[in-house]
């Protein structure tokens, strides 16, 4: 349900999975792991609470507010870092090549080109969000 905030995760530099399997199987995966689960489906959240998983049921699909939420919740950084970046495709962290980034697992390429101004867009309104909030005092979780 959440494959686009993953993608956006990676970017930030954050090792995000996305699941595809067994709920059981995830919450046993994100236990031992050390994970914080990240979902819209609430038996999800019931089973990551009865297991002790931090967990974070988001509401909206809209990707600047998802991010603004994880980053109230769990203290990420909505900057983007060039030098923790991570492939949007496998989650390997990318090598920088001068200009470029280049993913050594799965050979995907990337670099700032056209559609950087629409990510640069995403995450400037992902820190307003954020900013917006902590200035009022506002919780989404309240």
């Amino acid at each position: 349900m959440l494959g686009s905030l993953v993608t956006w995760l990676r970017i930030l530099g954050y090792d995000t999975e996305y699941w595809k399997g067994d709920d059981k199987e995830m919450v046993e995966v994100a236990k031992k792991e050390d994970r914080i689960i990240l979902t819209k489906d609430k038996g999800v959240v019931r089973l990551a609470e009865k297991n002790g998983i931090p967990v974070l049921e988001l509401i909206s699909s809209n990707i600047p507010e998802a991010l603004a939420t994880t980053a109230e919740v769990f203290g990420i950084s909505l900057e983007f870092n060039e030098k923790r970046t991570r492939c949007p495709v496998c989650n390997t962290p990318l090598k920088s090549c001068g200009s470029r980034w280049l993913c050594e697992k799965c050979g995907k390429e990337y670099w700032i080109g056209s559609h950087w101004v629409d990510i640069s867009k995403k995450l400037s309104e992902a820190r307003r969000i954020f900013l917006e909030r902590k200035s009022l005092g506002d919780s989404t979780l309240k």
